[in-house]
């Protein structure tokens, strides 16, 4: 019989031990062993969320198709009973975690894949599972999407963890495993890789972590498909536009998505606020929000759940929604989305992201068929390309927008539209307001995510701290012979040359010489001042390393001096980017034993 012992002791193996026993000996690469991991987050993301969504179907089945039904016999005005029982069946967890699990979980899923080193329990697959599926299921105006990227997410750490990936590779298998979840999903595997690239990694994209990410979304999708068929969410969606002068349409349509993003962030964080004031015992507030989204359920039962059902009619032009009643829709699901997760009931922001903007679009489209009758404008086109445009306002991601949507209809003419509405509802809404639904929450924190990084912690270290005092100088004057006799027992590929009084001229880097290797017979002719750099990027010791990681970017090179201010000819120092990588990387650790563990939200 297996010992816990035995187990406790497997865990502590080494990764190549583990590697071995799974995959025989093979002699794997590092980069070997990430694709074989990545084909095992995908696979195993892919079934969590077809798990996922069946749970969801079976018990919203149950409370709407089978509860509501027999309250309705008492008094129709019993709805909000629903509700108000998910979140009563919410407590157990939230007062296991501490309320750790509750609202929206999006920002603290970022916090722990960038500044925790993508350490997420494997424990969070199955308690944001469960705890979404209720509160989505009993009628919470929120989304699966969110939380299934971050259930993939919480799979792709657990199978790093467990062959003890380094907290990079950790990383990218986190997400390969968001990526997975949201392609499952929606069985659009290109949304899930740019939903990965834009939001998960903040933009950070290198070509062979795309390439792993890729891989994953595909093998998940193609699990979901096994399930589910090929058929995209919302079923076969036309697209149809009538002519390219529509294009001024699909424009103002843009701007008017970008002004409702703005109110949708503003309304949403103002929301979350008014119930963090709120003097009441905090594991009774998600009872209130409930009992609130029950009583606004009752002006429209639409606004409830994810709402996918309002969203296909909307796509599919539907006459019974009329302008009024679509205008109605975006007001109450507005205001439902952010008491439910304001409130502490558990969910995500896509699903209602993509109502509000199918119903502005929608009305936006019946607005247009009402003044241009002679036209022939379809409002469903409208409700589809608006979708997209406030998803993107919203969280900042335009590329997963439009590939979402072009996945959805399969269709290169809603490509143009979704475009000019996605890029023009970006701009306007960062202009009104500079930060997502995602990040928000975050630089209210004080925390900026950057390619990756935390920026005000590098704004906090300053280069005199991290440069190196220490280091090898050339004489301007040194042929390039005298140099390649020192040259291959020196520590440096960075050399400043300095003249005679001691003054920085310039700097040879390795990329400098390789060209003069290839020409014989002028090493003795050539002297290292013809061979330097004299267009030298400085630092100065009390620039942050901010300022450091920008310059850096500048040439893409490895290494830069540090001056003094009163004299840039005067060496004080070199920084490296390695050693502002491994500063950054400490103060991380430092940060994070400060603060009490973060869970998912």
């Amino acid at each position: 019989m297996l010992k816990f012992k035995d187990i406790l002791q497997f865990t502590r193996l080494d990764r190549s031990t583990k590697t071995n026993l799974f995959f025989g000996k093979i002699s794997l690469s590092e980069t070997n062993i990430e694709l074989l991991l990545a084909c095992v987050v995908g696979i195993g993301a892919g079934f969590t969320s077809v798990f996922f969504r069946s749970m969801l179907h079976l018990m919203h089945h149950f409370f709407f198709h089978v509860v509501y039904p027999w309250l309705s016999d008492f008094s129709p005005y019993l709805l909000p009973l629903i509700p108000v029982a998910g979140a009563l069946m919410l407590l157990p967890f939230l007062i296991g975690t501490s309320g750790a699990v509750s609202g929206y979980g999006m920002p603290n899923f970022l916090i722990a894949i960038h500044l925790k080193g993508g350490l997420i329990r494997t424990r969070d697959i199955f308690v944001k599972m469960i705890t979404s599926s209720i509160t989505i299921s009993t009628g919470g105006a929120a989304g699966v999407e969110g939380p299934i990227a971050q259930i993939g997410g919480a799979v792709g750490s657990s199978i790093g963890r467990f062959f003890s990936m380094g907290s990079q590779r950790l990383k990218v298998l986190i997400a390969c495993g968001s990526a997975a979840g949201i392609a499952a999903q929606f069985n659009a595997p290109l949304a899930g890789v740019l939903f990965a690239q834009e939001i998960v990694m903040i933009g950070q994209f290198q070509l062979q972590t795309f390439g792993v990410i890729v891989i994953s979304s595909g093998l998940a999708t193609a699990v979901s498909r096994a399930y589910y068929s090929d058929q995209p969410l919302f079923g076969k969606l036309t697209y149809q536009i009538e002519g390219y002068q529509e294009i001024g349409f699909y424009i103002l349509l843009g701007l008017f998505i970008g002004l409702l993003a703005f109110v949708f962030i503003k309304s949403f964080f103002r929301i979350c606020d008014f119930f963090e004031e709120l003097k009441l015992n905090r594991y009774l507030k998600p009872i209130l929000g409930a009992l609130l989204v029950g009583l606004l359920g009752l002006v429209n039962l639409g606004i409830m759940g994810d709402g996918y059902e309002i969203i296909t009619a909307s796509l599919n032009s539907d006459p019974s929604l009329t302008l009024q009643l679509l205008l109605l829709l975006v007001f109450l699901k507005v205001l439902a989305t952010s008491i439910t997760l304001g409130s502490g009931n558990v969910g995500g922001l896509f699903a209602p992201s993509l109502f509000i903007g199918a119903m502005a679009g929608g009305a936006f489209g019946k607005a247009l068929a009402w003044g241009f009758p002679n036209m022939g404008i379809q409002p469903g086109s409208y409700a589809l390309v608006g979708m997209g445009a406030l998803l993107a306002a919203a969280t900042h991601a335009p590329m997963t927008s439009i590939f979402l949507l072009f996945e959805l209809t399969n269709n290169y003419q809603v490509i143009i539209p979704i475009m000019f509405a996605s890029v023009i509802g970006v701009m306007v809404a960062r202009a009104l307001c500079p930060d997502s639904l995602d990040s928000m929450e975050l630089s209210r924190k004080g925390i900026v995510l950057h390619q990756g990084r935390e920026e005000s912690i590098l704004s906090k270290i300053l280069i005199e701290k991290v440069m190196l005092t220490e280091f090898e100088t050339i004489p301007e004057n040194m042929t390039f012979a005298e140099f390649m006799v020192i040259f291959p027992s020196s520590k440096s590929q960075y050399y400043p040359v300095m003249n005679e009084e001691g003054k920085m001229t310039g700097v040879v880097s390795f990329q400098d010489i390789r060209e003069i290797l290839l020409e014989e017979g002028l090493e003795h002719l050539v002297v290292m001042k013809e061979l330097a750099e004299t267009d030298i990027i400085r630092l100065y010791p009390h620039d942050t390393l901010t300022e450091a990681i920008r310059k850096f970017g500048i040439k893409d090179i490895e290494a830069m001096p540090v001056v003094s201010p009163e004299d840039p000819s005067r060496l004080l120092g070199i920084l490296k980017r390695k050693d502002v990588i491994d500063a950054y990387n400490r103060a991380v650790i430092v940060k994070a034993m400060a603060k009490p563990e973060t869970h998912l939200g």
